[in-house]
């Protein structure tokens, strides 16, 4: 059977096919594992016949999703000096959440960082910035739109603080059963 379309028709499914040929080479060559070991895809665009009634795959980049937190805690809601909530009761092994909905706040569990800060014996301190080493600075903050979690594995009483605001009552207490 002749086709009837029109050639420019053609034209514009054969560029289509070449693009999306090269934009896939690309996106594999993003994937590779980085090292600089001198390894480079080169997309090369060739003719294609003309296509039958076929599925057209489609490329899409994809991350594996973060399991679901436990519980979430808005820090800051509205731009205010608060956790909400600022009370929370977890079970042994769950994840929080802390969602930054305004910036300049952070969140610490690390009793070095603030009178206010309190954790159950055995407990890792747990913060929303660097802890580790000797140099930690208690005072940096988050931006709006990012979030930390911190999966609780010690059962207790915990009283986490943001440090630059604890004076203002910025404190939230949470429970590990």
């Amino acid at each position: 059977m002749v086709s009837k379309q029109s050639k420019e028709f053609l034209s514009r499914r054969k560029f289509a096919a070449t693009f999306s040929g090269v934009v896939l080479a690309g996106l594999a060559g993003c994937s590779g594992g980085g090292g600089g070991g001198g390894d480079e895809a080169t997309a090369t665009a060739t003719e294609t016949p003309e296509p039958t009634a076929t599925a057209t795959a489609t490329a899409t980049a994809t991350a594996t999703p973060a399991a679901e937190a436990d519980a979430t805690i808005t820090v800051g809601p509205g731009g205010s000096l608060q956790f909400d909530p600022a009370n929370t009761a977890v079970s042994q092994g769950d994840t929080v959440e802390w969602v930054f909905d305004s910036g300049g706040h952070n969140v610490s569990g690390h009793p070095d960082a603030h009178p206010d800060v309190s954790l159950p014996e055995g407990a890792e301190p747990f913060a929303s910035y660097d802890i580790s080493g000797d140099d930690i600075n208690h005072i940096s903050l988050n931006e709006a739109g990012t979030t930390y979690r911190h999966t609780f594995e010690t059962t207790g009483q915990y009283t986490y603080v943001c440090v630059p605001h604890a004076a203002s009552g910025m404190i939230g207490q949470l429970t590990v059963r």
